[in-house]
């Protein structure tokens, strides 16, 4: 079994979705500030990887611009890489089976989503399953 869990970046929409290949979408609302998404990111030492990558990518005859690298880098190793410190709150809204859903073609267009940009599974969070035996149900189809 594949299982697709996705957030949404704000309280706002009414979609959930899944990527081809898996069986079940998860969809949780967390409203993230995008402040604390880059701490996050920060903490899980994703932007210390990226300026590694783009430093091993920069001419060395550029040194404003790998100077300014290696500056932002120093700042976010002393942010304690790899020690979580942010926290956030979500809350899970349901799933859905993709056996039940048809694909929504890219280019397809949905009401206050507009256009798919990629070929899923959409549900629309009002029919996912979230009581208490949908979720009794979930945990015997699904080993996690």
């Amino acid at each position: 079994m594949m299982v697709s869990i996705k957030s949404s970046p704000t309280l706002a929409g009414i979609w959930a979705e899944a990527p081809i290949g898996y069986d079940f979408g998860v969809y949780v609302k967390c409203s993230v500030p995008q402040a604390t998404i880059i701490q996050f990111f920060i903490e899980a030492c994703g932007f210390s990887k990226l300026l590694d990558y783009a430093s091993s990518k920069i001419p060395a005859t550029d040194e404003r611009f790998s100077s300014y690298l290696k500056d932002i880098s120093e700042r976010i190793r002393r942010y304690k890489c790899g020690e979580f410190q942010t926290t956030l709150k979500g809350v899970v809204c349901g799933y859905f089976e993709t056996s039940n859903q048809s694909l929504i073609p890219e280019g397809a267009k949905l009401d206050y989503l507009g256009v798919v940009r990629e070929e899923r599974y959409f549900s629309k969070l009002s029919d996912l399953k979230w009581g208490l035996n949908d979720w009794k149900e979930f945990r015997t189809r699904c080993v996690l």
